[in-house]
């Protein structure tokens, strides 16, 4: 009787990993850690958090009557553009679908339309940027607990306090 010891996948060094989503295609997804996509994030969460005050949300006097007749981005749409434009990154075994066997080159834009036609794909890359975040996370803690190797040098420390030259009147 054998065992198996399922490990993590290793991720590369630009924090990304390629993840099947269907037999035969992949997604590149990057880290949710990515100051672009959590600066991008930012933005959407403060562009709804407006809107629900412009409208009253979560007070007492929120009537669904008082909320203004202007055109709303869905919530949905834009962290499906965040996605798509963040940390989908690439993919494989995509094909045109006018023209099968020939690859599709992975643009934000039909990164949204893959998400709308397949959602798991968006929680797929969700769940792997996140992923990716935390595993480069772990590694920072493991770094930060080991000690530094000894030098050949002399033992290194406080350095000491230097005097001021004669030359430097400014103090």
């Amino acid at each position: 009787m054998g065992f198996t010891i399922a490990r993590k996948p290793e991720l590369d060094l630009h924090g990304q990993r390629w993840v099947e989503f269907a037999p035969g295609a992949k997604i590149l997804v990057g880290s949710v850690a990515d100051p672009v996509y959590r600066s991008h994030r930012a933005l959407i969460n403060r562009h709804l958090a407006a809107v629900d005050s412009q409208a009253g949300v979560g007070t007492k006097q929120f009537s669904v009557a008082q909320i203004p007749q202007s055109e709303i981005e869905v919530d949905d749409e834009l962290y499906m553009d965040l996605v798509a434009h963040h940390l989908i990154r690439g993919w494989q075994g995509v094909d045109v679908a006018d023209r099968p066997g020939e690859p599709a080159p992975y643009t934000p834009e039909l990164g949204k339309a893959l998400i709308e036609q397949m959602p798991s794909v968006y929680f797929l890359a969700l769940r792997t940027g996140v992923d990716i975040a935390n595993r480069v996370e772990e590694r920072i803690k493991e770094s930060v607990g080991k000690l530094s190797p000894s030098t050949d040098g002399a033992a290194t420390g406080r350095a000491k306090r230097t005097r001021k030259s004669a030359g430097n009147a400014s103090a």
